[in-house]
């Protein structure tokens, strides 16, 4: 009799759930290990690229060489004899976390047929209404009496002005009786002050100004040390920060491009008794990136007098505290583009300007 061949087991629903829970046991375990394999890899991607991060693409210096800064003239009596170092670094000087800066775009007034008529405008809008003496080619000076004399000085072409009042002359203004208002309304007014002639740029409209207690001694101001002490409020008013971080600087390092003294005897914006308005627009998008001299350059550059002082301070040796980076703003020449400086500042208010960008990619002539 012929044997039968052994038929193969027949697959039982037991055996079916059993290669069903393998396969999702080993693929469960599988796909938990290419999770945590990803996750490690990537991990170790990031930690590289931080340990190892590609270089930055070469600054693009697109306005080819950049004019010196033109800070004020000074003789060796304006800037201190000698210069320390004090920063609490170990004395060294601190190094900053880029090599390279923006540089703006600062587009040139160009002449108008209606610069005339714009500044009578302007000069309208603040209670002066009568034709003006001709300082020179582009300045007007305006004048007006009344509970205060006045006078108004302007460029018709950059509408830059300073107003001014007798009010260092008129004891009542610092009676002890005056109401100075809080800092927040005063930025307030100074906004209102700009606001009248349509004269608040953009990016000061969001300044948070700064506020400063005056005294009045001897018909000259001097710093109070609170509210309460001070007969006058000076308000600064400057650009936002330049790219949140870096602050503008002008040569008279204690006033902001836009700045304001108010009176408490007075109210509304009637109490500003004296405005200065330096400002010129930037194009904000329209820029450039520009390597950075060193801080060590800087120093020694400063120190052979080559810098600016802004502030020589109280003594004939200016000892420096910090560095850091900054805008320079020229009140007195038209700028072609808004150039970095680095910011030397010390004991007894010592300020120094020197122009930040690498000397290679300067006009020296």
């Amino acid at each position: 009799m012929a044997t039968r061949s052994p038929q193969p087991n027949p697959v039982t629903l037991t055996s079916a759930t059993r290669v069903g829970r393998q396969v999702v046991k080993y693929g469960t375990v599988a796909l938990a290990v290419m999770i945590v394999g990803r996750m490690l890899l990537g991990a170790f991607v990031s930690f590289w690229r931080a340990v190892n991060p590609p270089p930055p693409p070469p600054p693009t210096v697109g306005f080819g060489l950049l004019p010196k800064l033109e800070f004020p003239e000074q003789g060796e009596s304006d800037r201190p004899t000698s210069y320390r170092l004090e920063t609490g670094l170990g004395n060294r000087l601190p190094e900053l976390d880029t090599d390279r800066a923006k540089v703006f775009l600062m587009p040139r007034t160009a002449p108008s047929l209606l610069a005339d008529q714009e500044a009578k405008q302007i000069a309208a809008a603040y209670g002066f209404i009568f034709q003006p003496d001709l300082l020179g080619s582009n300045n007007y000076r305006w004048t007006k009496t009344g509970s205060l004399s006045a006078s108004l000085e302007m460029n018709t072409l950059t509408k830059n002005f300073t107003y001014e009042t007798n009010y260092l002359s008129k004891p009542e203004l610092i009676a002890t009786n005056n109401t100075l208002p809080e800092e927040f309304e005063a930025v307030r007014r100074v906004k209102s002050f700009l606001d009248r002639a349509d004269l608040l740029p953009n990016d000061v409209a969001t300044s948070a100004g700064e506020v400063v207690f005056l005294k009045s001694l001897g018909g000259d101001l001097e710093e109070a040390f609170s509210l309460s002490d001070a007969d006058f409020l000076q308000i600064n008013l400057d650009r936002g920060k330049v790219d949140g971080q870096y602050n503008s600087y002008s040569p008279e390092p204690e006033k902001g491009a836009i700045n304001a003294i108010l009176a408490g005897a007075l109210s509304g914006i009637e109490s500003i008794v004296h405005f200065e308005f330096h400002y010129r627009p930037i194009d904000y998008l329209s820029a450039e990136t520009y390597p950075l001299r060193t801080t060590r350059s800087a120093w020694q550059v400063l120190q052979s007098g080559e810098g600016y002082v802004a502030d020589e301070g109280d003594g004939e040796e200016a000892v420096v505290r910090a560095v850091e980076l900054g805008y320079y703003e020229d009140w007195f020449n038209e700028q072609e583009y808004f150039q970095p400086v680095y910011v030397f500042t010390g004991d007894g208010g010592f300020v120094g300007y020197v122009q930040a960008i690498d000397p290679a990619y300067v006009n020296q002539e």
